[in-house]
């Protein structure tokens, strides 16, 4: 069975926030008189925890929004380095979660047919999910679209080695084909060169 990496607590999205939530219930729910030095030490505790939201906020208000963002989601491609994988004759890979994706897929037709250029952002996650996912972009002239995931399988095979360039601005660009002629679409990936390219990557 395919274990699927997951994202540690620390750097869920939402964990600072819970945190800071259940400190605060706790702070308030035991009385002062009765227990005070576990008081004084979740007072400590919850003032210091708000300290590094309100950080948090300061730098992530600074620093403007990340592309791709905290869950693998590429807003465009500038500053971003892509590494070409060519095609091959290996068997090709459905990507999944495409059935939310079909305005996109529809847009990415439009403009760039059948055949358009998937990139792939390593340490991808639902929204609000652990799971560690790959994302899947396809690229349409100037536009890139969030298409879905690559299989778990997939996943376990690649999100480490696609992590190394992903930390440099580079991303993998595999060979994609947009399958039917009307909604569902379905997209398939050419991976067979993946992970000579994934391997030279991390080399460098």
């Amino acid at each position: 069975m395919t274990r699927t990496p997951r994202k540690p607590l620390w750097r869920w999205e939402p964990g600072p926030y819970l945190l800071l939530l259940l400190l605060l219930l706790a702070t308030g729910t035991v009385k002062p008189e009765r227990w005070p030095v576990l008081f004084d030490v979740l007072l400590v505790v919850t003032i210091a925890v708000a300290a590094g939201v309100i950080v948090l906020l300061v730098v992530q208000a600074r620093s403007g929004p990340r592309n791709p963002d905290s869950f693998g989601v590429l807003r465009d491609l500038d500053g971003l380095r892509l590494l070409p994988v060519a095609p091959s004759d290996a068997p090709p890979t459905p990507v999944i979660g495409t059935q939310q994706h079909q305005s996109a897929i529809d847009s990415t037709r439009a403009r760039a047919g059948g055949t358009p250029t998937a990139v792939l952002v390593p340490d991808a996650t639902r929204w609000l999910g652990l799971r560690l996912r790959v994302a899947v972009h396809l690229v349409a002239v100037d536009r890139v679209y969030h298409v879905g995931f690559l299989p778990e399988r997939a996943v376990a095979r690649y999100n480490d080695g696609l992590r190394a360039p992903a930390s440099r601005g580079e991303y993998v660009a595999v060979p994609a084909r947009v399958n039917g002629e009307a909604r569902p679409f379905r997209v398939e990936l050419d991976l067979g060169s993946l992970a000579g390219v994934v391997d030279e990557a991390q080399a460098s």
